[in-house]
């Protein structure tokens, strides 16, 4: 049976014993600083034995620039005592015996033992967390969008480079200050509400689509702006990550493209207007004039009304094609299951093909997901192109589709006399022939087609064929339901 003082030198063994367990440092001093206890890994993580630390003061283990006022931060501590956290939200290092630091953090708590004061200090060396910060720090320095992190008080605390040039600030007048700087001011007093309805019910959300949302540079004037906010969990409270993307190059764009639209439409519809009233007077004259002369007209005066009537309808047709290719750049959004080798089909027997023609499909795939009224549109237009075209003594047309990648490319190739190299790059003009004795042509065929590829996600080229006469048309039309197209 144990004596009272065995009994009590064994529980101290086994309490010395389960505190060198304790993955974490733990480090006991008095009121003056002095070191009266430490654990093994308090040993292990400051490089020294234990007996080369007791009654050493607390300070040595504290790099210098820590330990000037070191002392008047632990009797501030003695004087209000409880038990707290240090080094959250800060950088805090210690010092090993070799004087290389390490980052820490540090909890503290008092302890009364035998009528004297204690402060016991739990220690946990973060190096690897400061290292996975560095490397998120880095990224985020490195990334080509503006990110900066704010608390739930909207008081900015890590900020990058490309949103310091974005907003025009260097990185001392905006740190520690509120991000409503970089709002307007119209904006400033309603942000207080929403900054903190999101600390209720953070997210991962996208502000500023399709609403007109602005930054404010340091210069006074406002940048078009879309934001991504992230809800980030710190040692130091709840954070929000913004990732803000600079939208003016893209505003700008479609505006321009929004203006030639409208320009595009306004004069189609009003040169339709005017000229068809006009053209349409025109015809009823020559009629008339027809009517007037009878029966007995010379073959001259015949033929020249036969000339007027064949321009006439030509107006006609131009001012037609003028308003399909107006209404071109309208998206078709009713896209639906398409049939490739049905929609191959249908258009090639839609045309008065000659006997001498010979025609291909070489069709690798069945189906796809598009608007089939504009994809109708633009191979049919290059397949009428390719019949009208060609004069050879064996014409031949292939008509094919394969998958490449995301799209359906189709391809119309033919044997005839191809395009010259000169005239490849105005091809998909308006208004552009190959020759002025072309007979029926606008010169607006090969433009709709462009205009109606594009308009819907895809692509048109003309390649050349270097090997064998002809020309060969090349069409990439998004084969998939896509939310940038068909929204």
């Amino acid at each position: 049976m144990l004596t009272q003082d065995e009994a009590k030198k064994s529980g101290s063994d086994f309490t010395r014993e389960l505190l060198d367990a304790v993955p974490a440092g733990i480090i006991v001093s008095r009121q003056d600083g002095r070191i009266s206890y430490l654990n093994e890994e308090a040993e292990r993580l400051f490089g020294y034995s234990r007996h080369e630390l007791i009654d050493q003061n607390i300070e040595t283990l504290l790099p210098d620039r820590f330990s000037g006022n070191h002392a008047d931060l632990r009797q501030s501590y003695l004087q209000q005592p409880s038990t707290r956290y240090m080094g959250a939200g800060r950088d805090l290092y210690g010092k090993r015996k070799d004087n290389t630091e390490f980052p820490l953090e540090i909890g503290l708590r008092p302890l009364i033992a035998d009528g004297e004061r204690f402060v016991v200090a739990t220690i946990v060396n973060i190096t690897r967390r400061k290292q996975l910060e560095d490397r998120l720090a880095a990224v985020i320095d490195a990334s080509p969008y503006g990110q900066l992190l704010v608390d739930d008080r909207g008081i900015i605390q890590l900020i990058n480079p490309s949103l310091l040039t974005l907003f025009g600030y260097e990185k001392n007048e905006l740190l520690g200050k509120s991000m409503d700087v970089l709002l307007p001011e119209r904006y400033r007093e309603g942000h207080q509400k929403l900054r903190e309805g999101y600390v209720q019910k953070p997210s991962l959300r996208a502000m500023g689509l399709g609403r007109d949302l602005t930054g404010r540079h340091k210069n006074g004037t406002e940048i078009p702006i879309e934001i991504g906010l992230s809800p980030v969990d710190s040692d130091a409270g709840k954070m929000t990550l913004a990732v803000v993307t600079d939208i003016s190059e893209r505003k700008r764009l479609e505006l321009n493209l929004k203006q030639a639209n409208a320009h595009l439409e306004e004069f189609t519809y009003v040169a339709s207007h005017d000229l068809k009233s006009p053209l349409r007077g025109i015809a009823d004259l020559v009629e008339w004039i027809a009517e007037d002369l009878g029966n007995n007209v010379p073959a001259p005066v015949t033929n020249n009304i036969d000339r007027i009537r064949i321009r006439i309808g030509r107006m006609e047709r131009l001012i037609e094609d003028l308003l399909l290719y107006a209404r071109a750049g309208r998206r078709h959004k009713e896209s639906a299951a398409v049939n490739v080798p049905e929609l191959i089909n249908n258009i090639v027997d839609m045309h008065p093909v000659p006997a001498q023609f010979s025609i291909k499909q070489d069709i690798h795939i069945n189906e796809i997901y598009a608007a089939k009224t504009p994809l109708e549109t633009v191979l049919r237009n290059l397949f009428s192109n390719a019949l009208k075209h060609h004069h050879g003594t064996t014409p031949e047309i292939t008509i094919s589709a394969e998958p490449s990648g995301s799209y359906c490319l189709f391809k119309v190739i033919d044997n005839g006399p191809g395009i010259p190299e000169i005239a490849q790059e105005r091809v998909f003009r308006l208004f552009q022939t190959l020759n002025s004795q072309e007979a029926g042509g606008s010169g607006i065929g090969l433009a709709l087609a462009k205009r109606l590829t594009e308009s819907h996600g895809g692509q048109i080229e003309l390649i050349s064929n270097s090997e064998q006469p002809g020309c060969s048309f090349h069409v990439w039309w998004p084969r998939f339901s896509r939310k940038d197209i068909d929204d």
